[in-house]
């Protein structure tokens, strides 16, 4: 899948960002030269490039509005066979173009590969979904150096146009072929839908068979606006939307007028000798510099790693002022080798941390439009290229440069206000200063921090609604503390580190045939925090989380290390969970594993009466049960499920197989409830009662009957359900129906 992704990159993606070794190409076949009086290669006929080069990145980068649109709607297969054949369509007209209108049909052509391959690099990320932690930076990254390395192509294209005299048409027929073979890999391994976090993607190559194609028709999802426009509201992407702007303004002015500006530094002109190579010998470099920029991936990846977003854009932002700087105020030629390697250097950090970011803080639900918009932004400013070269001709390039070297300046304001901006819960209820956070990467670091401190509270994965981390102190985030130490199979035990995730565990025990002792509503809670927290699974009969665990190591304040387990220390053990971890810090728990089972669930409707007066018969006849009452239409869905002797059981019995998890709410029906919960808050309850209504019936219908493996049925917020804060409270079930009934009454009498 990532190779695919890359593949696309490389070989498609950035194509038009070689816009330097293009434009040798046609100079030397003569496109645009009618446009001078003179025949040679003068004023008109490099504004004439000028255009082709403004016109191809503006539509390379805003054009992935409308792609990410087609692809959050409709999925990534379907975006990739679109963009594909635009790709196709562009090198096809490219090659079939007589030498003689080849200036006719040149910008048409130009135009579908900057649509077709910025598509097609963009519908790779969602892949990145398939690692955990940094290593989805670290993967997003090499899609983006990929995109880089793929500047390469037309100056390849070049060198055989200049040294061996094969025609731009020849080359363009040719690589259609590639094109044609990315687009039938594309087309068999994309799935339909996009791939989610934590979830494994099974490749599905049976083409010929009905159900390949039935999955096409599950592929698209309502957009929700209101949705899109509160992420879009945030700080964290507009201003970031502003700094790729600005700092992508940079790069392409210097990509388009490289040949020009070097020209004035010094450059050497054209001889009577058209192959040449040392004639315009800089602009040849530059042209290589921005392809083989990619070969700073490893630092990359190490800035990924080890840095966080304010560090990351802030080096960014200081490598732009260096190739700024050496433009505008050295006039040698000979030292803008140095600005052409530290832009090669700029350009994978922004387009990688750019892709990785949008997906870090947003996730992949949006990030097709979200990507999009900045682009489209990116290339509505990106529209100055134009009228700041025409200005070039009657001033000098290098004082074309003053603008955007303003710009980029101006962009540091980004990263030195993210620098401050709270880091949210993912309810959205409190927030944390993020100059509180350290991220320890191993046990000594730990102990470093624990001894040196006064105060200390330690984070998982920030799912709590209250606010437990709040503290005038540090907050020690576990995410770099996350390997499965031991999987025990013998004994049924694991071993964890405290930033392991519960569906971490779950798909690592699987195999194994066994599995977590009981499961939340969610898995994405680390397990240690989950633990610490109390969290606990919908039965009366299975025992909360934490009653799995046998035995934990903690960092004690002084910084020794202390076992705890029910035989060694059983007052403290008993008061382990959930303490929120007031007695140290936990680095590592050994959970009791069970058995995997297998699970028969069902979901019914009846009247929100009905739901009181059979509750308590409800959760003490299944093993598990989930009530979901909605006041307004004096509904209940009831979901239920219970263990099954052998896995196909329930199948037998006229159960749908699940294929993997079943959310509670899936895309479709989070979108609708996103848009009732809108419409509520304008007061327009008639409208929003009926998306409510479509939501339960569409959940009816598909979870009406089904058998799947006990963790698949159990953690049914796969998608992240929708952000929001609540209160859990305990009572007596034997008391349910007087408690239900205040409930329903207190809920008839408010709006």
């Amino acid at each position: 899948a990532l190779f695919t992704a890359i593949c696309n990159s490389f070989l498609l993606g950035g194509v038009t960002f070689g816009y330097s070794g293009m434009a040798f190409m046609l100079r030397r076949e003569g496109i645009f030269a009618e446009q001078c009086a003179c025949g040679s290669f003068c004023a008109a006929e490099k504004e004439e490039l000028a255009k082709v080069s403004t016109i191809g990145f503006a539509t390379a980068i805003g054009s992935r509005l409308f792609i990410g649109l087609f692809m959050d709607s409709q999925g990534p297969k379907a975006a990739a066979i679109l963009c594909g054949m635009i790709s196709l369509g562009g090198f096809i007209i490219m090659g079939n173009s007589s030498s003689e209108n080849l200036h006719d049909t040149f910008v048409w052509a130009w135009v579908l590969l900057s649509i077709g391959g910025s598509g097609l690099h963009i519908v790779g990320f969602h892949f990145t979904n398939l690692f955990k932690g940094d290593s989805k930076k670290v993967a997003s990254a090499a899609i983006s150096a990929a995109f880089g390395a793929s500047s390469a192509i037309f100056p390849i294209w070049n060198i055989f146009n200049q040294s061996a005299g094969v025609s731009l048409q020849y080359m363009a027929t040719v690589y259609s072929v590639v094109v044609f073979l990315v687009l039938m890999n594309n087309f068999l391994i994309q799935p339909w839908r996009k791939v989610q976090p934590g979830i494994p993607m099974k490749l599905n190559l049976k083409v010929l068979d009905s159900k390949w194609w039935a999955c096409s028709e599950q592929r698209s999802k309502p957009i929700v606006l209101s949705k899109l426009f509160e992420l879009m509201k945030k700080f964290e992407f507009w201003g970031e939307c502003l700094f790729f702007s600005f700092n992508l303004l940079l790069l392409t002015y210097f990509l388009s007028t490289s040949g020009a500006f070097l020209y004035e530094k010094g450059d050497a002109k054209f001889t009577t000798e058209p192959n040449n190579p040392i004639d315009y010998l800089y602009a040849r470099l530059a042209g290589w510099f921005n392809a083989f920029g990619f070969l700073w991936y490893p630092f990359i990846k190490l800035m990924m790693l080890k840095m966080h977003w304010p560090s990351k854009y802030l080096a960014l932002v200081a490598a732009n002022i260096v190739v700024v700087l050496i433009v505008i105020s050295v006039p040698q030629l000979e030292p803008q080798i140095i600005a052409m390697t530290v832009l090669s250097f700029s350009r994978l950090m922004l387009f990688s941390f750019h892709h990785a970011y949008i997906l870090d803080k947003n996730g992949i639900e949006y990030f097709g439009l979200l990507n999009g918009v900045s682009s489209f932004i990116a290339a509505i400013i990106g529209l100055v290229n134009y009228p700041l070269q025409v200005m070039a001709l009657e001033t000098s390039f290098s004082i074309s440069f003053v603008p955007i070297a303003i710009c980029v300046f101006l962009s540091i304001s980004f990263p030195l206000i993210l620098r401050l901006r709270p880091v949210l819960n993912w309810a959205e209820s409190y927030a944390i200063d993020p100059r509180q956070l350290r991220w320890p990467a191993s046990l000594e670091e730990l102990i470093k921090l624990i001894k040196n401190t006064e105060k200390i509270r330690c984070v998982g994965a920030m799912h709590s609604c209250a606010p437990l981390v709040v503290s005038d102190g540090i907050i020690i985030s576990m995410d770099k503390l996350n390997k499965i130490l031991e999987i025990n199979v013998k004994e049924q035990y694991v071993r964890v580190e405290p930033g392991v995730r519960v569906h971490e565990v779950c798909e690592a025990v699987k195999p194994y045939n066994l599995a977590f002792g009981t499961l939340g509503t969610i898995d994405w809670q680390t397990v240690v925090g989950a633990v610490m927290t109390g969290t606990h699974g919908g039965s009366l009969t299975t025992k909360s989380m934490h009653a799995f665990v046998d035995e934990y190591t903690v960092v004690r304040a002084d910084g020794s290390l202390m076992t705890v387990t029910s035989d060694s220390n059983p007052e403290l053990f008993s008061a382990m969970a959930p303490c929120m971890g007031v007695f140290g810090v936990v680095i590592e728990a050994k959970v009791r594993l069970v058995k995997l089972e297998h699970l028969e669930a069902r979901m019914e409707e009846m009247p929100f009466k009905e739901a009181i007066a059979t509750f308590h018969d409800i959760m003490s006849k299944n093993k598990y049960a989930r009530v979901v009452v909605y006041p307004s239409l004096d509904k209940a869905t009831v979901w239920t499920a219970n263990t099954i002797k052998m896995k196909g059981d329930a199948v037998a019995r006229g159960a749908t197989k699940s294929k993997g998890y079943i959310n509670f709410r899936n895309e479709h029906e989070k979108a609708w409830l996103e848009e009732y919960l809108a419409k509520s808050q304008m007061k327009k309850y008639g409208s929003a009662n009926k998306l409510l209504r479509k939501v339960m019936d569409s959940q009816l219908k598909r979870l009406h009957h089904y058998e799947g493996p006990y963790n698949h049925v159990l953690c049914k917020e796969r998608n992240h359900g929708i952000p929001h804060a609540d209160i859990e409270f305990g009572f007596d079930v034997s008391k349910a129906a007087d408690v239900l009934n205040t409930v329903r009454a207190w809920c008839s009498k408010t709006e």
